[in-house]
């Protein structure tokens, strides 16, 4: 019987080397990735995740935020709500981990759809 295990993803901002994304798999293996995702339907989120990351690497602060929310939206394959999900953000400028509100979330949903 195989014994359960867990994936699970680290984020760090380091000095020298700005934001850091590592996934850990059950077997201890680890690496850096740019973007990454664990779960039910990490597959189709890591595609959706390689194919933005491929055509553009620097994004700001705010395009950060809907890249990630929409990568959930295509994953899970709904429009996603404010009241369906949370959002928290750590920033060079800001490195504690800050909860943003249901109506930034809902201003970053707006923005995507407005975009589409």
């Amino acid at each position: 019987m195989r014994s359960l295990g867990a994936a699970m993803i680290m984020i760090s901002y380091d000095d020298e080397d700005g934001p850091q994304v590592f996934r850990v798999d059950p077997a201890g293996y680890f690496r850096g990735m740019r973007g990454v995702s664990v779960g039910v339907k990490q597959q189709p989120a890591n595609s959706f995740l390689e194919k933005r990351l491929k055509k553009k690497l620097d994004y700001d602060h705010n395009e950060t935020i809907q890249l990630a929310l929409e990568g959930l939206q295509s994953a899970v394959g709904i429009d996603l709500k404010a009241a369906d999900v949370e959002v928290v953000v750590v920033s060079k400028n800001d490195k504690s981990f800050r909860k943003l509100s249901s109506d930034d979330i809902d201003s970053h949903l707006n923005a995507i759809a407005e975009r589409d």
